[in-house]
């Protein structure tokens, strides 16, 4: 197969992909606001929370969405 990436991309499930993302997103919001202060929880924002975030502001930088896109 000549494009072998466009083929791999073709069969996607973006749906649940989508679905399983906004499942981790909730979770991990939850977790974040209901967080308290203490050596253990410390350890979960520092080696859990921040490190997903990071991978989120990554993601939504290398994504760009046009406003004129957004609104068709």
């Amino acid at each position: 197969m000549k494009y072998e990436n466009i083929g791999t991309v073709k069969r996607l499930d973006f749906d649940h992909l989508d679905m399983l993302v906004s499942e981790r997103i909730s979770a991990l919001k939850l977790l974040a606001q209901g967080v308290q202060e203490s050596a253990v929880n410390d350890e979960i924002c520092r080696n859990l929370i921040l490190p997903c975030v990071y991978t989120l502001a990554q993601f939504i930088e290398s994504v760009k969405i046009d406003d004129k896109e957004k609104n068709t």
